[in-house]
């Protein structure tokens, strides 16, 4: 079977540094609304741009916590989106990635 060009889409990795417990919470959630921890961060990624990446805010005190990688696989434009825009407004590609992740959780820490 052929696909033209167009139709296929190519993936890249998009890597973050977060607090152990943070990614443990995120795991979970995923598992729970049976989703795939790449699906989740290309959506929230996607929100991030859309609504115009306005630069998330993190409470003052952070978590003193191990630190662990966190990766997810997107479609290489939208890490290109990402990465320009992140540059643009002079942060860090893993400090979007933390600050979405600790929004998601605690907005479903909520609804619980």
């Amino acid at each position: 079977m052929t696909v033209a060009n167009n139709e296929i889409t190519e993936f890249t990795v998009v890597k973050g540094t977060i607090p152990k417990s943070l990614k443990i919470q995120f795991k979970v959630f995923c598992v729970k609304k049976n989703l795939e921890m790449s699906e989740v961060l290309e959506t929230l990624i996607k929100q991030w741009i859309q609504t115009g990446a306005t630069i998330p805010q993190l409470s003052s005190h952070l978590v003193q916590d191990e630190l662990e990688e966190i990766k997810g696989y997107i479609p290489k434009n939208l890490k290109y989106q990402f990465k320009v825009l992140c540059k643009q407004k002079q942060v860090t590609m893993r400090s979007v990635l933390y600050a979405l992740i600790t929004k998601l959780m605690e907005k479903d820490s909520f609804r619980e």
